[in-house]
């Protein structure tokens, strides 16, 4: 069976980060990043578990920053997201797409 690339509309937020301190890092937004992508809520809103989520650090904290992240499916595809920082704790996942 062939596969077709599939694209993901923005598909969640992540509303609680659960940090200490007053400021956000940005390797709290990298490891934010994959657990929502490991999260069952992303599994119910588009249809796959997604496993071994691994984020690039964001650049910045700044409202507006985008940073790649890839996982792998349950059918063992292995997908490129992109996810931007949209609020002093939140992330949405802007784009995602199967590779190859």
């Amino acid at each position: 069976m062939t596969r077709t690339t599939r694209i993901l509309l923005p598909v969640g937020v992540v509303t609680a980060m659960v940090l200490t301190g007053c400021s956000t890092t940005t390797g709290d937004f990298e490891r934010e990043a994959e657990k929502f992508l490991e999260s069952k809520d992303l599994a119910r809103e588009a249809g796959y578990t997604y496993r071994d989520a691994e984020c690039e650090t964001p650049t910045s904290t700044s409202v507006g920053t985008q940073f790649a992240c890839g996982a792998t499916d349950n059918d063992g595809d292995d997908w490129t997201f992109i996810a931007e920082i949209t609020g002093a704790r939140e992330i949405v996942i802007v784009s995602g797409e199967v590779n190859g």
